[in-house]
């Protein structure tokens, strides 16, 4: 039986507008969502749905299929008819109608709707939404999320007591329901929604009725600008394969710090200068000739994600003994000679033309071990924390 994942695009949203359209840390929203369901292995055809040609331009990026909804069959200007919404020609506020334009011309045994606007879904989760939907016999089946908090609804307690406080985790959990996945078997939906308007019936909530639960990042959908800020910052950590909790404050650590200027200055360094970041052009020698004799710092670039400077220190100075636990860091020995210190008793030694990588969490100091002064370009995060050790 063909199972079909429909990602419906369409433009022309207000509260974050063309949000279809905004690059989200690089991406538009629906090539996270189409590439999830490609690896998922789930479906036998994967389409965006929109009237809009530059969708089909995506379509043809990422790999997948394009239905060109007609604009009066569920788009900017529904003329449909049913139980949920009687449209005259006005942009169209439900998915029944578009679903069932698709469902009667592309005839799928199963339907998965993905939103573009949950990025953050995993191929995992939609594979396994898909096994359920179909395996467990369901006719609709929707992505929840499940909230532990105490709640009011209508001004009146839902899951608490007013009389009695008890653990947050041990509450009956709020079943929210996300649209991130919704799924159907077509011919349920389809029987529905032809019914009399006077049924109480569907057609998204037909039949026997399904909860899958998704966690709280998967569960992010870009309804606001608040929204969009966390699936941004969420994209990013994923990107950055950020390992939570592996890091954990201990009676070794003496200090924590991240303004620049100031944890340089500690290491000796009193000559900063930032003037010059973010200039699209500089020379080296020009700026050890402004710079002079050591010790130094010249900030080189400074920008929302990247910070690199060049160091200039005199032998027997460098870095006191610290790690970063969010970023990695990397450096060019330009002249003399350094030695990085690690925790682990290691030593690596880095002249002229050598680059030094090391991993996030890795506790290391620097020293100049040359005759004469040495500079190296320090390239890390802006304003990553260092987190100093006894």
């Amino acid at each position: 039986m063909k199972k079909v994942a429909l990602i419906p695009v369409l433009l022309g949203s207000t509260r974050i507008p063309d949000k279809n359209l905004l690059l989200v840390d690089g991406y538009p929203m629906a090539f996270y969502v189409a590439r999830a369901c490609q690896k998922a292995g789930a479906f036998d055809e994967i389409y965006l749905n929109s009237e809009h040609d530059i969708v089909e331009k995506m379509a043809k990026m990422i790999g997948v299929k394009f239905y060109q909804r007609a604009p009066e069959r569920g788009g900017s200007a529904c003329t449909m008819h049913n139980k949920s919404r009687q449209c005259s020609g006005q942009r169209c506020q439900t998915h029944d109608h578009f679903l069932y334009d698709f469902m009667e011309q592309m005839d799928p045994a199963y339907l998965a709707l993905v939103h573009t606007t949950s990025p953050l879904l995993r191929a995992e989760t939609i594979k396994e939404f898909v096994r359920i939907l179909e395996a467990d016999g369901y006719d609709s089946l929707f992505s929840i999320e499940e909230r532990y908090a105490e709640t009011f609804f209508d001004g009146k307690p839902l899951n608490f007591s007013l009389s009695n406080k008890i653990p947050t985790q041990t509450l009956r959990p709020l079943q929210l329901i996300t649209w991130a996945l919704s799924g159907w078997k077509s011919s349920s939906f389809l029987h529905s929604y032809r019914l009399d308007s006077h049924d109480d019936t569907g057609p998204t909530f037909c039949g026997k009725i399904g909860r899958f639960p998704v966690d709280r990042v998967q569960a992010l959908d870009a309804d606001d600008w608040d929204d969009l800020y966390l699936i941004e910052a969420a994209l990013q950590l994923r990107r950055q394969n950020v390992k939570l909790g592996a890091h954990k404050f201990s009676d070794k650590v003496v200090g924590i710090e991240h303004e620049l200027e100031e944890l340089i200055g500690r290491d000796g360094v009193t000559k900063f200068v930032d003037s010059g970041a973010n200039l699209k052009l500089r020379n080296l020698d020009v700026i050890k000739n402004q710079m002079g004799s050591a010790p130094w710092l010249y900030l080189l670039v400074y920008t929302g994600t990247d910070q690199i400077a060049l160091i200039c220190q005199e032998p027997g100075e460098g870095a006191r003994k610290h790690c970063h636990v969010t970023h990695d860091e990397w450096w060019v020995v330009l002249e003399g000679e350094f030695e990085w210190r690690l925790d682990d008793g290691s030593v690596i030694t880095a002249g002229p033309s050598d680059i030094v990588c090391l991993p996030q969490g890795v506790v290391h100091s620097i020293v100049c071990t040359s005759e004469l002064a040495g500079i190296r370009l320090a390239c890390g995060a802006r304003d990553m924390e260092h987190v100093y050790y006894r």
